[in-house]
């Protein structure tokens, strides 16, 4: 029965032995994957496991932002380490996170479940307690995944080239789909190597995503967030809601983001780790976007709509 309930969250890969079981209680963990050699010791221990198989499993970095110093201006910048790009990519559909000390268990645990990452998250004692509150946040959000909404389109060769324009779109919330040919159903199809959209160009990856930003035109884009650089939206939506999903890479908490997304949909709600009560501020619905703020939020929060 746990594995079912457990079945849409990131798991918790467990260096621990039975000893630490009233620990995991505490924490309210349910179920851990325990190295191959540790199996038999929690087959004598009263409390769910599997034994781990890391074979196939793509690891991936840890989650957070870099600052980097802009010599030119004299600047700091931030660079967004994030892993949604690679959930977007064909091959692997298996993860794990190995996560040094301190480093933030509960955004990576976000980060795997708003994309719906098969995904286990091998965490320093030390920060357990804080995995388990984002993962007690989760479990009543839960629900079946939406599709994933994309503006455009990447033809993708497995080349490291094409992984980092969709790192660089990905990072600029230019919501993109790696394909494996052109689709007319996208706004903006993109083949590096075409006449176009030549290699020599996309080798500078953050001129080529502003180029592409240009080609789409911000009217079309499905998501467009003002107000911080390093918080990130995945857009997902069917004909009858939308579900977006907004990660904080930067760790501080976020104040007076604005949102704006395509299309006319109904006030929904925003569930925001961290915080009792949230609510959509100056919602407005005008010239075919909807549009509202959001005060303050943490390392992730959960917006609903439902469509008009």
């Amino acid at each position: 029965m746990h594995w079912v309930l457990l079945a849409a969250l990131p798991g918790l890969l467990w260096d621990g032995g039975p000893e630490t079981v009233e620990a995991l209680k505490r924490a309210a963990i349910e179920c851990v994957y325990v190295p191959a050699e540790k199996a038999a010791l929690w087959a004598a221990a009263s409390f769910c496991h599997q034994p781990a198989n890391l074979s196939g499993r793509q690891k991936l970095a840890a989650p957070g932002v870099r600052w980097e110093i802009n010599v030119a201006s004299a600047t700091r910048s931030p660079w967004v380490d994030s892993n949604g790009w690679r959930f977007l990519r064909p091959g692997s559909r298996t993860y794990y996170y190995d996560l040094p000390p301190g480093a933030s268990a509960p955004l990576a645990a976000a980060e795997a479940f708003a994309y719906d990452a098969d995904a286990w998250l091998h965490i320093d004692p030390q920060d357990l307690e804080a995995y388990s509150r984002m993962l007690a946040f989760l479990k009543p959000i839960e629900k079946p995944p939406l599709p994933g909404m994309a503006n455009i389109a990447v033809v993708d060769d497995g080349s490291d080239l094409v992984g980092e324009v969709l790192n660089l779109l990905a990072r600029q919330n230019l919501l993109c789909r790696p394909v494996t040919a052109p689709d007319p159903r996208y706004d903006l199809n993109v083949q590096i190597g075409a006449k176009e959209y030549p290699k020599s160009e996309a080798a500078n990856p953050f001129e080529f995503a502003q180029k592409l930003r240009r080609r789409l035109g911000d009217d079309k884009r499905s998501l467009r967030i003002y107000g911080s650089e390093v918080v990130l939206g995945r857009l997902t939506g069917d004909a009858s809601r939308l579900r977006l999903h907004l990660l904080n890479y930067g760790g501080e908490k976020v104040e007076g983001l604005r949102i704006r997304i395509r299309g006319t949909y109904q006030k929904g709600t925003i569930a925001a780790f961290g915080y009792d009560s949230a609510a959509l501020e100056d919602f407005a619905v005008r010239d075919g976007a909807t549009e509202f703020s959001i005060l303050e939020m943490g390392l992730y929060a959960v917006v609903d709509l439902p469509a008009r």
